[in-house]
Parts: C-alpha cells; structure tokens; sequence
C-alpha cells in the first residue's frame, strides 16, 4: 500500500518532468493540502463522500494549475534549477498555509467513511484491511487509465511528442502551450488521486507530511532514475516493501534511515539510477 502511494505520485512528477521540463518539488505539499480540504469539506458536509472526493480533486488541481504562470518565464528559459526552487518555495508556503488555516496546525483524522469500512482479513501476523485493497485497487486502476491516455489518445500522444524533442514538436505544429497546460491539470488531478489514497491509508493528516512525501518521491524518481516511468513504477513498490519491512522486523525508528541508505548506495553505484535516467 505504501508503495502505491509512492509510485502514483512519482509517476505524476515524473510526466510533469518529461513535459514541462522541471521536477515539481512541491508536489507533496498540493496532496496533503488536498487533504486537508477533504476533511474540511467532510466536516461541513456531513461527511458526504462525493464532496470530499471532489474537493481533494478540485484543490490539487487548481493549485498545480498555478504553477503553470508562476513558472512558465523560467521554463522557457530552460533554467531547470530555478523552477525547481520555485516549487521548493511555494511548498513552503503551502506548508505555513496549512500550519495556520486549518486546525491550528494539528493533525486532523479522516472519518470511518473515508477508511471504506471496518474489514479486516487476518492471516497470521498479515492483516489486510479494507483500505489495503482499495489503494493497491485504485493505483493499478489510475496507472492504466494514465497509460490508456497517453498512448491511445490524440492529446496523449502530443503530450508525448513534446516530451521527446521541445523543438521537434514545435517545428510539427503541435500545441504546445496547451499540451503543457494539460500536462498540469492531468498531474493536479493524479496529486488529488494519491490525496484520497493517502487518507484513506493512513486516515489522518499533519502539515510536515507533505515535505515527507516530496522528499520520498525525489528519492524514488532518483533511485529509478530521472524520468524512466517503468523505474518509478518499481522502485515505488520496491521502496514501499522495504520499508515495511523495516518497520515489522527492526526494533526502533531506523525505517528512514536504512531506506534511504540503500537509496544512497544505489546512486553511488549507479548514478543514472536502476533503470537509467530519460532526461
């Protein structure tokens, strides 16, 4: 389940890398905002299901939309470091907004609705619940409508043009201010997928998640290697097991620490990551 998380929302990353041309670091930050108002809608609502879906999906992907004018003069300039500064700092602010708008910066847990009911499959010291089953479900569901779109669309296969050669697509006449546009919207609406997951998997949400969930996806997109979509679908799961793991089988919180040693130790061997870098 936890490497779901991590390959849903490296994939997002990782498409807006290819197509935009910069690493949105403040990803983590849109989804766990996004969660915030789900349990904000759920709470005024009742806890209505449709609305708070439908608030996690409007928020990320208006707030990744926002990205598009804030860095569109450094894309076209190619300056790759300073977009990725960017979103380091309107990460940053999306983390304070969160800090003080909602709940006093407390974590704030999901209701039972949000967690698809009280099932729960024991065998041995296994225990699979209802979320288990619901996020592994819609990841794999999400991941294959993604690729339905990119290679069996006329959008998609723009999209996809503009990812292999800027130039080469300009040149065709393809739309490129658009398929870039809709590059952020497709990525704002995957970061408002991998917030409903998120809060259905762990059923509760705090403000420095978000930086915890960008740097985790840096490091899987790293691990893999920078923009190979088959390596973030694997290192994701890959990363997520180890994880586990660690935690079911290590006496203290070295969870992080030996993860992301086995990160480090990969980059250093192989600095194009395990299935070699696409950009």
């Amino acid at each position: 389940m936890t490497g779901s998380i991590y390959v849903l929302a490296a994939v997002s990353v990782t498409f807006l890398l290819l197509v935009a041309g910069f690493i949105e670091f403040a990803h983590g930050e849109v989804v766990v905002l996004a969660m915030y108002c789900t349990w904000l809608v759920l709470s005024l609502a009742g806890e209505n299901l449709f609305l708070g879906l439908a608030a996690s999906l409007a928020a990320a992907t208006l707030l990744t939309i926002l990205l598009e004018p804030l860095t569109r003069r450094l894309r076209h300039a190619r300056a790759a470091t300073e977009c990725l500064i960017m979103t380091v700092a309107f990460g940053m602010i999306l983390t304070e907004v969160m800090s003080h708008s909602f709940y006093h910066g407390m974590p704030v847990r999901f209701p039972e609705v949000m967690r698809g009911g009280g099932l729960d499959l024991a065998m041995g010291v296994i225990h699979i619940s209802a979320a288990n089953i619901y996020v592994v479900a819609g990841c794999i569901a999400v991941l294959l409508l993604f690729r339905w779109f990119l290679y069996r669309t006329r959008q998609g296969r723009a999209m996809r043009a503009v990812a292999i050669n800027l130039d080469t697509a300009r040149m065709l006449g393809l739309p490129v201010a658009r398929a870039t546009l809709l590059s952020f919207t497709i990525t704002g609406l995957l970061a408002g997928v991998t917030a409903i997951l998120l809060a259905m998997a762990l059923g509760f949400t705090s403000p420095p998640l978000g930086g915890v969930l960008s740097f985790k996806v840096l490091a899987v997109m790293l691990f893999a290697g920078m923009g190979n979509f088959l390596g973030a679908v694997v290192c994701g799961l890959l990363l997520g097991i180890i994880e586990s793991l660690i935690t079911g089988y290590f006496v203290g919180a070295w969870t992080d620490a030996i993860a992301m040693g086995i990160v480090m130790f990969t980059i250093m061997i192989r600095p194009d990551g395990l299935f070699g870098s696409k950009v």
